[in-house]
């Protein structure tokens, strides 16, 4: 937790109210309460030496000496603030988005979050003119997200130093749909949408000849 708005947030966000630091305290913008990790390593077993297909042939030489690695990562989502932009406040700051909306006391996660409703948007309004927000930073709980990623490694040896690397690629490889960025601008016409996703799959192969 912190009580500095821009820490570690993309865009300079300034206190609300300049004269009450002590509203600021809330989840640090980059809080990320669980995350979970693995690596795997493994030699596929066919080819020269190995289990299967080790009698040589089209087969053997096609499919052996591949080497493959996998990163899966899953992860909460990070906090996300409700807030109104373009007042005449922060206009006159200089800056933006800072002023906060006023937390009704509803509920405000959804069991069933969508695209288009992923937190309950009445959990929050916006202000009376002149008025500081009564909402805290950070309130909205921001999407999970899961994905792994898969790696095909071959060495190829030629005569004396000479080798061939081929390597193929591919991120998040079931191609799971990933949300990242919300829209909690309590004014905006899209509050409580999701407006940004990550890349969805990719494979890319490279190969490099080492002499």
């Amino acid at each position: 937790m912190d009580n500095t708005p821009s820490l570690g947030s993309a865009a300079a966000i300034v206190e609300q109210d300049p004269n009450n630091p002590g509203a600021e305290w809330a989840l640090s913008n980059f809080d990320r309460r669980q995350q979970f990790t693995a690596n795997f390593v493994a030699e596929l077993p066919f080819g020269a030496n190995r289990r299967w297909l080790d009698k040589g042939g089209l087969f053997s030489t096609v499919a052996g000496g591949w080497t493959v690695t996998a990163a899966f990562a899953a992860q909460s989502g990070t906090p996300f603030t409700a807030r109104l932009c373009g007042a005449a406040r922060d206009v006159a700051q200089g800056t933006n988005c800072s002023l906060r909306g006023d937390y009704t006391g509803l509920p405000i996660q959804l069991d069933d979050p969508t695209v288009t409703s992923f937190f309950n948007t009445a959990a929050f309004t916006a202000p009376p003119p002149g008025v500081f927000g009564n909402a805290s930073r950070n309130m909205i709980v921001g999407p999970a997200g899961r994905q792994l990623n898969g790696t095909l490694v071959r060495d190829i040896r030629l005569n004396g130093n000479r080798a061939v690397t081929l390597q193929v690629n591919a991120t998040n490889l079931f191609n799971t749909v990933q949300w990242t960025v919300l829209d909690t601008d309590i004014n905006s016409r899209t509050f409580g949408n999701v407006l940004a996703a990550k890349p969805m799959r990719a494979v890319t192969l490279t190969m490099r000849f080492r002499f």
